[in-house]
């Protein structure tokens, strides 16, 4: 069944359920045509017993009715008659057969009380018999009136055998229909198919087209119309990384090159060589950090970067990271401003974290002018732990701010290569924020400073002293 196209599965299905709803319905219309002809057999003996017993009461002596009987009802339509008294004399008969064929009421039974059988009498088939006990001026009467059944059931059985044809054709005739229009019904399924097997990695601007958005094919098509255009973004991002980090790349290597060749043409002085020496470890630095940060960022998209879920002391961590970044501070003669007056438990990797805050400070700092102020702040809510980093630097634009969590977006391009950065470290920040469950996010104007608000979800302490070390990915 599974190997079946999803059109034939319809029609299988729907030929399965049409033939089991065909066949309750024969079912139930051969019932009630029986149970209509077999009522109506049995108002027809009623009406006979009705007339032969007003013969009994009009009649003064058995031979009397038998006489006016046999007049009336020797030849009497599909009806048989039967008449004997409480003896079992037979006073008057009808039928071929010459005793009563079902066994009299008693003579205790009520008077004009009917009972209706059917029996199968050898030689004749099965008949409907109506018996009842009735009185007369010449004493009480058995009366049977009886009717062949074989003529009904010959009705009966045609009906049968109309519906047992009819109904394999009903069912070939719904198959074929329904083959049709799950045809028709699918045909924009293979529209979607189609339109979709066309699009490649060179045409991913392309879109499948949808005729109606309400119905569950069109519904169909906006999903996979959204998911080409992830998919587009994810590409143009790659193009766009693969650009920048060869870029990136390129520059320190392109320098060392230049310093090489240049102190290779002639002989230099010591003084030269040690210039000249000093550039290249610059420029190594910057690229061995700018591989470290590809590292991280490929192994967060990997994810196969562990986060150590381990209680760690909040506060203390960033009186570290500060502490750290305090000579930076000092050489650029700006204010580093720790306002941590709570304390608070986090579960996570410390080292991973201080990484997230120390590139935090490193970019407030390195965009604050001389004299300005950097604030670290340190709030707690019910559930969170909120870290706020403050400069009072030269601000970001409202064009910019959607992008700074890209890959090598500089908001200041010009900065570039007199600050050394490359574009990583928000991007680093944001997946080691993400890995711990919580958020970031960056505030500013230009002129009116800067705002990261990182928010972290405190430590539950729990009976278990040993925490579990989870692999978490990025969102």
């Amino acid at each position: 069944m599974k190997s079946l196209s999803i059109r034939w599965r319809l029609t299988l299905w729907y030929g399965f359920a049409l033939a089991v709803m065909l066949c309750l319905f024969s079912l139930v219309l051969i019932l009630l045509v029986w149970q209509q002809a077999l009522a109506r057999t049995d108002s027809g003996l009623r009406e006979e017993l009705q007339e032969i017993g007003l013969e009994v009461s009009l009649a003064d002596s058995a031979s009397i009715f038998a006489t006016q009987a046999a007049a009336r009802f020797s030849q009497h339509d599909f009806y048989e008659f039967i008449v004997t008294d409480e003896s079992g004399q037979v006073i008057f008969n009808s039928s071929d057969h010459e005793q009563p064929v079902v066994t009299a009421m008693s003579s205790t039974a009520e008077l004009n009380q009917e009972r209706l059988e059917t029996y199968d009498l050898a030689g004749s088939g099965p008949y409907r018999i109506a018996s009842t006990r009735m009185s007369g001026s010449f004493g009480a009467l058995n009366v049977q009136v009886m009717t062949s059944l074989v003529p009904l059931y010959h009705d009966l059985a045609a009906l049968q055998w109309v519906v047992a044809l009819l109904l394999p054709l009903a069912v070939l005739a719904a198959i074929a229909s329904g083959q049709f229009l799950a045809g028709r019904a699918l045909r924009q399924v293979q529209q979607v198919v189609d339109e979709t097997n066309a699009i490649n990695i060179s045409s991913l601007d392309r879109r499948v087209q949808i005729l109606n958005p309400d119905d569950e094919i069109g519904k169909l098509a906006v999903a996979v119309n959204s998911l080409i255009a992830r998919l587009e973004r994810a590409v143009n991002e790659i193009h766009r990384f693969t650009a920048d980090a060869s870029h990136e790349i390129r520059t320190p290597i392109a320098a060392l090159r230049l310093e090489a060749e240049s102190i290779l043409r002639s002989p230099r002085s010591p003084e030269e060589y040690e210039r000249t020496l000093a550039v290249v470890l610059e420029e190594t630095t910057r690229l061995g950090k700018l591989a470290d940060q590809l590292l991280k960022l490929s192994r967060h998209d990997a994810g196969i970067v562990r986060c150590q879920h381990d209680p760690v002391q909040l506060d203390a961590l960033l009186l570290d990271v500060v502490e750290q970044v305090k000579s930076i501070a000092e050489d650029r003669q700006i204010n580093l401003i720790p306002e941590i007056g709570t304390t608070c438990e986090i579960l996570g990797d410390d080292i991973s974290l201080s990484q997230v805050f120390f590139n935090i400070l490193e970019n407030a700092l390195k965009y604050t002018p001389v004299g300005g102020d950097v604030i670290v702040k340190l709030n707690v809510t019910d559930k969170s732990a909120v870290v706020e980093v403050q400069d009072s630097g030269i601000g970001i634009s409202a064009d910019d701010l959607p992008h700074l969590f890209e890959r090598f977006y500089q908001a200041d391009p010009s900065r570039q290569n007199s600050s050394g950065g490359t574009g990583l470290g928000l991007s680093i920040a944001q997946a080691a924020v993400f890995q711990h469950e919580g958020t970031i996010e960056i505030q500013s104007q230009p002129g009116q400073g800067t705002k990261v608000t990182v928010l972290l979800p405190l430590y539950q302490q729990t009976d278990e002293s040993n925490p579990a070390v989870v692999e978490q990915f990025p969102a």
